[in-house]
């Protein structure tokens, strides 16, 4: 598979690259770091291509309208993102994500003046993307049989709001020191949290098509994600938070789970974990500091939840 684009008004390539096979073992990951200032267009891209997998994470400044022709050259499966880069008090003005399937791509994107965005982008080859996501749920199954159609598809119609969340994977991607073998493994594990956290607000949303949220739900559900994300060692309850954000107990839970794809329980317990996960490796805590700090009264409780989450002990990740 080849993918390539390049900015039409200047003729200048962004990228051309060739994707290796999975089946090419002695294949290595290699970066690429390629910026372009030319009025009227800014662009600072990060490039990752390894066996079967490319990654685009670009930051974007538009002072006037261009067109960005892309190109892809065989079959392939991407996941796309588009954040503006200005936030307001609550949060991204604006941003959408998707999934397609596309068979082979010639297109002339417009872009308007005055846009400042971050655009990111992951392009499999099908057997990759086959290999590596394993998701038993209707919307899945079906994408994977209009897949042999050969014909471009998409997940959801609709492109749908980046969460938090989604939004701290790309930004992990973009800023991990791991090198070689380990950044393989780190990238390729999450491509696929992401591309989880897609399918699970994905198959929420197309089993509530009439209840979608609006900008103003979603605004005070990415504050009361940032409140949990503050508080989560003693977080507020359900009425607490809705209160906290004016939005009623009703709404808060069901979107919440409907925009995050989780539910606000299994949000705080994920926090926890993953900041419990960081004191053990990185700043060497025993494990009753550690149950402590994240927001248990009982270590016991701690490890148990600790193992049901990673399917470790805390004792065995920091050998």
């Amino acid at each position: 598979m080849i993918i390539k684009a390049k900015i039409k008004q200047h003729n200048e390539w962004l990228f051309w690259e060739e994707l290796p096979e999975i089946s090419s073992i002695n294949t290595i990951l290699s970066e690429k770091h390629i910026a372009i200032n030319k009025s009227p267009i800014n662009i600072s891209t990060y490039q990752i291509l390894s066996r079967g997998l490319f990654i685009l994470c670009a930051d974007m400044r538009v002072s006037a309208p261009v067109d960005i022709i892309s190109e892809i050259e065989g079959e392939a499966v991407v996941s796309q993102f588009i954040l503006s880069k200005s936030e307001s008090a609550h949060g991204f003005t604006f941003s959408k994500h998707n999934i397609r399937y596309i068979p082979s791509l010639y297109e002339e994107h417009p872009i308007e003046n005055n846009q400042d965005f971050l655009y990111f982008m992951v392009i499999m080859t099908p057997e990759l993307y086959q290999n590596m996501i394993s998701i038993h749920t209707p919307l899945h199954l079906e994408f994977k049989e209009k897949m042999k159609e050969k014909k471009v598809i998409s997940i959801v119609e609709e492109d749908l709001f980046v969460t938090t969340e989604m939004k701290g994977i790309i930004d992990s991607i973009r800023t991990t020191t791991n090198k070689n073998e380990l950044k393989q493994i780190f990238v390729n594990a999450r491509v696929l949290e992401l591309i989880m956290l897609q399918f699970e607000q994905f198959s929420f949303i197309s089993d509530k098509l009439t209840d979608l949220l609006k900008i103003e739900d979603v605004q005070k559900l990415e504050e009361a994600q940032r409140i949990l994300r503050n508080s989560f060692v003693n977080p507020p309850t359900h009425k607490q938070l809705s209160k906290l954000v004016l939005l009623n107990e009703f709404k808060l839970r069901n979107g919440f789970k409907q925009h995050f794809g989780t539910t606000i329980y299994n949000y705080i317990t994920r926090i926890r974990m993953e900041e419990a996960k960081r004191l053990i490796l990185n700043e060497n805590k025993n494990m009753y500091e550690v149950s402590t700090i994240v927001g248990f009264k009982h270590q016991a409780s701690f490890t148990h939840a600790f193992k049901k989450y990673y399917g470790l002990l805390p004792s065995e990740i920091s050998r």
